[in-house]
């Protein structure tokens, strides 16, 4: 779409002309007597200082005058850097308002670039005031913008012209126009010199356009101030730049203002120079810029281009985002401030972006290898035992997943228990190694201890395991040496392929939950349990007289529970708080027959001096000791190994 002009109105209101040198201009607080205290005044000052535009006669600079058509476009071309252009452009075969008398080359120069039609130009006269649509439709056009009406909704859409949605939707987009109180876009409003400023700035400080020539604006934190030379040393991204600024130059803050002398190294500084870099504006950024939102993932490039530094990320989901990089934004990597050379391709990173959706910092988070094992993987995350404590990390969409660090395998066929090495940055996975021949789960009772083997109880046996040379040893959740163990300590370790154990955790045998099968139960005089673990470890404790018994949520007594079912217990200080039934339907047992009921087919069993009575399956099987078929009443007052599958006895064998 071509901006189409049709209206007439009257009278010049400014010559853009008087330069003002910066150092001198900003000595006495700025050089303008109606701007101070104005809400736009440090834009304002910026838009002079880029020699883009200036004042009139008595040092005035008259920000709420409105700003005509013609002055528009002098204005938005030389932030662009055209003025020189501009002054050189072909006015052969165009046709101007008679009013017009300077500015003819901005003009033709804003027809060859698409901001105005040739048709339209006779009817721009010089004192035709520009509408806020029509600013939103010439920044549009000289950007290159693409017209996106999706971002316009304003409690005013409907009075935005159709043919100005989309401009209007792109500056909005790009944060270059905001909307007035109340989300209204007062579309037919004219625009100040203060407003347009406003821009126009935003252009430059966004990077949408870089500094006209020869100024430059620098942006970065004070390293080092040179008082008897007047000159600064700012570092950003880029390195360090030395500028040159006045002891007696205004420095503007976010309350007033200040000198030279009150800098300190450390605060963030903006300042606009000449081609020398000598400062015509300068103005403290106090504290850090506001983080709105912080985005994760992974580095894919990092790079300076012709409008500065952009890093381009891959998140967990696997989208890639571009984002602009602020001067002097915070690069951080384990606590420290890292040079920009430091992020490289494939580092996980943490970006926080400001209002304007730019990075005002990176937070650097290196690959970190840990080993483990698995108590639980879920669809995105993996629940890691490590060091004695359990741990849950995020998983890469795209987690690449080896067994022994050579074939690929997929993230589902990962288990409980299975021992795996994974790389981990900022509590997500993205490599995973399955160590299938690490045996895991073992459980044993320290016997002694030497520098390159261990002694350990494994069930009723007695074991000899080689260490391997980088064992750990976890104690009380935290690394310890291999001398801190003790005779008779708890441990769960495991085992590589060569039959060296590669890791022990001592077992705070006084505290915490374990899970196995109940091996013996005394009643009386005290009630004691003896429980083996899934390793083979054999735990023994008193249990308290106001224990807790439950089977399937509901309070049993003690004495229903029975022997050689799983079991979950609780204990604290020593002695069994809470015992959890987890499956008494399916156990072996081995017991004496008391009696038996042919005609129910029903069993009663004594089980370490207390009964039990089953229904016998359909198909169960009773055998003698030597294997063969026997009738039911046969095995009566016999020592006999029952089965017990869903809760009814599937099988009697006669010890």
């Amino acid at each position: 779409m071509k901006l189409r002009l049709t209206s007439l109105l009257s009278a010049v209101v400014v010559l853009l002309s008087g330069l003002f040198s910066g150092n001198a201009a900003l000595a006495a607080g700025g050089p303008f007597k109606d701007i101070r205290g104005h809400w736009a005044e440090k834009v304002m000052l910026e838009m002079n200082a880029y020699d883009i535009v200036h004042g009139y006669p008595g040092e005035e600079f008259r920000p709420n005058n409105n700003v005509t058509l013609l002055e528009a476009v002098v204005m938005i071309l030389n932030t662009l850097g055209l003025n020189e252009k501009a002054g050189g452009a072909n006015l052969s075969g165009l046709q101007f308002h008679p009013s017009v008398t300077w500015g003819k080359g901005h003009l033709a120069l804003a027809v060859e670039k698409g901001m105005l039609t040739r048709q339209g130009l006779p009817q721009i006269a010089n004192r035709r005031l520009a509408s806020r649509v029509e600013v939103a439709a010439l920044v549009c056009l000289a950007l290159g913008l693409t017209p996106d009406s999706s971002y316009v909704t304003f409690f005013d859409t409907g009075e935005i012209p159709e043919k100005y949605r989309g401009y209007v939707g792109a500056v909005v987009k790009h944060n270059i126009m905001r909307g007035m109180p109340g989300n209204m876009f007062l579309p037919n409003e004219p625009v100040t010199r203060a407003q347009l400023c406003a821009i126009l700035s935003r252009l430059i400080d966004q990077k949408l356009v870089p500094p006209p020539a020869p100024m430059n604006l620098v942006v970065g934190r004070v390293a080092s101030i040179d008082m008897d030379k007047q000159k600064v040393v700012l570092r950003n991204l880029e390195g360090e730049k030395t500028v040159y600024l006045p002891v007696d130059m205004t420095v503007f803050t976010a309350s007033g203002t200040t000198t030279l002398g009150s800098l300190n190294t450390g605060d963030r500084l903006k300042c606009i120079t000449d081609g020398q870099y000598r400062v015509r504006y300068a103005s403290l950024v106090e504290g850090s810029a506001s983080i709105k939102t912080t985005v994760e993932g992974v580095v894919v490039s990092f790079a300076r281009g012709s409008r500065g530094y952009s890093l381009t990320l891959e998140t967990s989901e696997g989208n890639r985002l571009t984002y602009p990089v602020e001067d002097d934004a915070r690069l951080i990597r384990a606590g420290r401030e890292i040079a920009a050379s430091a992020v490289v391709e494939n580092d996980y990173v943490e970006i926080g972006l400001d209002e304007n959706n730019r990075i005002v910092r990176i937070e650097v988070y290196a690959p970190e290898r840990i080993s483990g094992t698995v108590v639980e993987a879920g669809s995105s995350t993996l629940t890691l035992k490590r060091q004695g404590k359990e741990t849950e990390y995020k998983v890469n969409p795209r987690v690449q997943v080896t067994r022994n660090f050579i074939r690929g395998m997929s993230y589902g066929e990962l288990k409980r228990g299975d021992r795996v090495e994974v790389v981990v940055m900022n509590k997500t996975i993205f490599q995973i190694n399955l160590l299938s021949d690490v045996l895991t789960g073992q459980s044993g009772m320290v016997s002694r201890v030497h520098s390159k083997a261990i002694y350990l109880y494994v069930g009723d046996e007695e074991k000899r395991y080689e260490l391997d040379e980088r064992v750990e040893v976890i104690k009380d959740g935290r690394p310890v040496s291999l001398d801190e163990l003790r005779r008779g300590d708890y441990v769960n370790f495991e085992v590589d392929s060569r039959g060296y154990i590669i890791t022990i955790e001592v077992l705070d045998e006084k505290k915490g939950d374990f899970e196995g099968t109940l091996k013996y139960f005394v009643l009386y005089p005290r009630p004691w349990v003896t429980i083996v673990t899934t390793g083979g470890l054999e735990m023994e404790y008193e249990v308290s007289t106001s224990a807790t018994v439950l089977r399937d949520g509901d309070k049993i007594n003690l004495s229903d529970i029975v022997p050689g079912s799983r079991i979950s217990i609780r204990v604290e200080d020593g002695r069994v708080t809470e015992i959890e039934v987890l499956d008494d339907q399916n156990l072996t047992v081995q017991c004496r027959v008391s009696s038996v009921n042919q005609e129910r087919r029903r069993v009663t069993l004594e089980i370490n001096s207390r009964y039990f009575t089953y229904s016998l399956a359909s198909r169960a099987t009773i055998l003698d000791r030597n294997g063969k078929l026997v009738a039911l009443e046969d095995v009566k007052g016999y020592q006999v190994e029952v089965r017990l599958k869903d809760g009814e006895i599937d099988s009697i064998t006669v010890l």
